[in-house]
């Protein structure tokens, strides 16, 4: 998949029949519908800039592969 018109949101579905419909990216989030779940904890990312092997950004979206052997991102 990807943003170009030959593999772009309009053509995931043939690949992936799931992302047809109601089940398309982005998710549309209904806050009516949103419970607050008091169980959860909080979440949170965090990412060693050491560890970048490599950072590309292909204008859409940005890609960073770590070297994670030390579980620091």
């Amino acid at each position: 998949w990807g943003y170009d018109s030959d593999n772009g949101p309009d053509q995931w579905h043939k690949n992936y029949p799931f992302a047809k419909g109601r089940h398309q990216s982005p998710i549309e989030i209904n806050n009516k519908e949103v419970h607050y779940d008091s169980s959860l904890l909080p979440w949170f990312a965090s990412y060693d800039p050491g560890a970048a092997k490599t950072i590309l950004n292909n204008g859409k979206t940005c890609r960073i592969v770590f070297d994670d052997s030390f579980d620091r991102s």
